[in-house]
Order: structure tokens, then sequence, then C-alpha cells
């Protein structure tokens, strides 16, 4: 695990020695109908590191990566990634700051191959270069083929799936979806990664291989911000978790730390006294 500097085990603001691209999340507040979904959620994510959220289902995990990527405007709250304030960054412009997202479901596309839906990474990224793919589907790809592919070839390479470029997505496992989908993140430049339940659906073998392919992009200066309902898998990969309910933080601290607490392991792992 990454060396980590000196930080609060519970919540509070943390500062990072290296802060130029660090995630920092003060105070957030979301309500939703009326309803208070989070409440003064309060974290910090280091640059390098892969830092997990867990808790129980309703406990706030998604919304939490729907704020910071800007598809849920808090009610009060900051959140900082390095010096951009991200609550001015409309959802679409995210990838501008080196900011991608992985989703639960990976049913898009899926007559496309792993090339051309990496391809589809590195298009202009705006609303109208989206929906044009949409609509001309290979057509924006083909004016720079060589550019796309060699790119996309370096991610796949990256993370062990070369041997899957020319293969449609409907032909692949769910865990390799799931890593092509990472990948189609990873391609666009994204430092910052915000993954939801990267192993949701996935055999307890094949999440050992997304566990190594996560390992490999932290190596490569990757932060990554994960969700998932899994302890071994995230007590195995993440350097920290936040564990969650009600909209509120529990805890944060070291997997370990975290997984032990009294609290936690009655809301998470529904444990009594």
């Amino acid at each position: 695990m990454n060396a980590e500097p000196d930080r609060a085990n519970t919540n509070g603001a943390v500062h990072n020695p290296n802060p130029a691209r660090a995630l920092v999340v003060d105070g957030i507040d979301v309500y939703l109908s009326g309803v208070q979904i989070l409440s003064q959620v309060t974290f910090d994510v280091a640059v390098g590191e892969v830092f997990g959220i867990v808790g129980p289902n309703g406990a706030g995990k998604t919304t939490i990566l729907n704020v910071i990527g800007g598809i849920v405007r808090p009610t009060a709250g900051a959140i900082r990634y390095g010096k951009v304030d991200l609550l001015k960054v409309p959802p679409h412009r995210m990838r501008d700051h080196g900011i991608g997202r992985s989703l639960q479901s990976t049913h898009y596309f899926r007559d496309l191959t792993v090339l051309q839906l990496l391809g589809l990474g590195q298009l202009p990224n705006s609303i109208p270069g989206a929906l044009g793919f949409s609509g001309h589907r290979l057509s924006l790809l083909h004016r720079r083929p060589g550019q796309a592919r060699h790119r996309s070839m370096e991610v796949l390479e990256q993370l062990g799936l070369g041997q899957y470029a020319e293969r449609p997505l409907a032909e692949l496992s769910t865990a390799v979806q799931k890593l092509v989908d990472i990948s189609r993140a990873v391609v666009a430049g994204t430092e910052l990664l915000l993954l939801d339940e990267p192993t949701s659906g996935v055999s307890g073998h094949e999440r050992h291989t997304i566990a190594d392919a996560l390992g490999r992009l932290r190596e490569l200066g990757r932060t990554i911000v994960l969700i998932d309902h899994d302890p071994g898998f995230v007590t195995g990969i993440c350097d920290r978790l936040m564990a969650m309910n009600f909209g509120q933080v529990l805890h944060v601290g070291k997997p370990d730390e975290v997984m032990s607490n009294e609290t936690v392991r009655k809301s998470y792992l529904g444990e009594g006294s």
C-alpha cells in the first residue's frame, strides 16, 4: 500500500502534503425531493490512492460519486480536485479535468468491439460529440483510426486485455466488460477514476482479475474512488475506507480498522452488539 500521510481517522477536513491533484470533499449535504440523502460528508483522497466507500444499501454511496461527477448538485459543501472547484464543472466537462466514471451496468453499445468502444472514449468531450457518435457510430472514429487504435491498444495491454481488442462486448464475460468500461475511462486520460460496483455480477475468481487491474492503475499513478459490497475485495485493494450509513460518515481509516469498528460492523455487516 502507499505510504500514508498524517490523517484523521474520523470526520474532518484532511490535509495532504502533496495536494496538487488531491480530491477534497468538505461538508456535503444533499436533499432530493425534500429528503436529506447526505449529511456533512467530509473526506479526502490522496494522489495515487485507492479509496473505498462501503455501507448498506441506501447509505448514500452512489450519491457521493454522483456529486463528485457533477450529476447531483449538493445543497451545501465544497468539492475540489487539485485547484479545480468541481461544483462549477458541468458533468460533460469532468473529463477535461481528468475525471472519469464507470457504471454498474455495462449494457451499452454491445455490438461494438472493444477497440471501437475505447475509440468512443477518445471522441471530443462534448454533448454534441456524444450524440454524434450515437447517430453515426464509427464514422467519427474513421477520421483518426491510427491514433485511436494506438492509444486504445496501449491501455488494453496495460490492463492485460489486449487479446480482447477485436471482440464484440456481447461476447465477453461480465468481469471483462467491467474492465473494458474502466479502460474506456482510462483511455480518455483520466487521472481520477470513480468506480461504482466494479465487481457487481462478477464471480469470486474473476474479482481477483479486477483487483489486479486496479493495482496496475494505481502503479501508473491513477487515483481511484470505488464503491463495492464485497468486504474481501475492498480490504484487499483499498488503502483506506469510508463507512457510511443513512447518508452520514461513520468512520474513515485503514481497511482493517474500519471493518473492526463496532458501529460499522453493526450497520454494514449487520452484526449485533
